[in-house]
């Protein structure tokens, strides 16, 4: 089924930017690089520019086709239509671990009495009515809501660097204590989340009004989150330090949570939950919506709304089997994720970027 819907240049930018803020501010892993974690978030912002444009490479070849209309064209129906299973398996894969996130920090920081399948069956059917709504619903949704997360991660920031005694600029030495290695170790788990998941993207960009102009809202969206996320590890590890960043489970939240300025603003708590649970929303949105309208389109579908209802409840039954406690999740995001995602945001668009071109196959 083809979406008839079309969203803006500004629209996609927004979308991007929110996608990318998702889980990111809350569940920073300081990895290997300990101190110099920023280093290695800044080198993978380098990085996520080169896949940038490797993605809108690819999409601007098939300007009005998605990788899942295209691949059994380019690839052979078998090798294609295997792909493209694979690839609808991440995207479902992954609104799950969104749903369980979410879950999560409610059950653990905010309402600890409440069963964590209700906060799933809220949030899987918020997002199946957002998704049914269409593209361009979610496309509007984003442009409200992300300047208002990007604002309060900016405000929040300021607040923690002005709260007397908060700050320890020395927790951020020395530099490069143990060599350029645990640096280099830590590009590719930051990469593979959230940098590497926007290959999600490829779905939306032929419903763009200039799907040939996608190249620099993404690339933009990319360097601009990049920077805002190492600016959130800064400041999560001049608070916390390096050991007890990568020990907490929220480090932004128990950040957040010491800001005190003349005993007048403090417990900023609600401002990261809104942070939080708007950005997993937006996210969640993004890769149910891919999901769906995936699936009707691998199997000749006439639409995919029909699919939405289903797949949130299919969501709400799978999410709570996902892992058995958060620290498992962490592992997974950590050691397992970069090479179990390894053929969806690399060898999936590479492969098809490459035949397409030996082939000389356009959209």
């Amino acid at each position: 089924m083809r979406e008839e819907g079309r969203i803006s240049s500004w629209q996609f930018f927004m979308l991007i930017m929110a996608f990318l803020i998702g889980t990111s501010t809350l569940i920073m892993p300081v990895g290997p690089a300990k101190q110099d974690a920023w280093i290695s978030y800044l080198l993978t912002g380098v990085l996520s520019i080169g896949a940038a444009y490797f993605y809108t490479s690819l999409g601007q070849r098939f300007p009005r086709e998605t990788p899942f209309q295209y691949a059994p064209r380019v690839l052979g129906k078998i090798l294609g239509t295997f792909f493209n299973i694979l690839f609808l398996w991440y995207a479902f894969h992954l609104a799950a671990l969104l749903l369980l996130n979410f879950s999560e920090l409610y059950v653990i920081a905010i309402m600890v009495t409440t069963p964590l399948i209700v906060f799933i069956g809220i949030m899987a059917i918020l997002a199946a009515w957002a998704v049914r709504s269409g593209l361009e619903a979610l496309a509007r949704l984003a442009e409200l809501l992300t300047p208002f997360l990007i604002v309060t991660i900016i405000v929040l920031n300021i607040l923690t660097l002005a709260t007397p005694k908060l700050p320890h600029w020395e927790n951020l030495l020395p530099i490069m204590a143990e060599g350029p290695l645990p640096i280099l170790r830590g590009i590719l788990p930051s990469f593979a989340f959230p940098f590497g998941e926007t290959v999600f993207f490829l779905v939306l960009i032929p419903f763009l009004t200039s799907p040939r102009k996608c190249h620099r809202p993404f690339a933009l969206a990319v360097i601009l989150i990049s920077l805002l996320l190492t600016s959130v590890l800064v400041r999560n590890i001049i608070v916390l330090g390096p050991q007890e960043a990568s020990r907490v489970n929220f480090p932004s939240l128990t950040t957040i949570q010491l800001i005190n300025i003349g005993d007048f603003l403090q417990r900023m708590d609600p401002l990261i939950i809104f942070i939080w649970t708007f950005g997993v929303f937006l996210k969640l949105t993004v890769v149910f919506y891919v999901f769906t309208l995936g699936t009707a389109q691998v199997f000749g579908l006439q639409d995919y709304r029909f699919l939405v209802f289903p797949t949130g409840l299919l969501l709400t039954f799978f999410a709570p089997a996902v892992y058995e406690n958060f620290h498992q999740m962490l592992r997974f995001a950590a050691r397992t994720w970069p090479f179990y995602f390894f053929p969806g945001y690399f060898l999936y668009p590479a492969l098809l970027l490459l035949v397409a071109k030996i082939r000389d196959i356009k959209g």
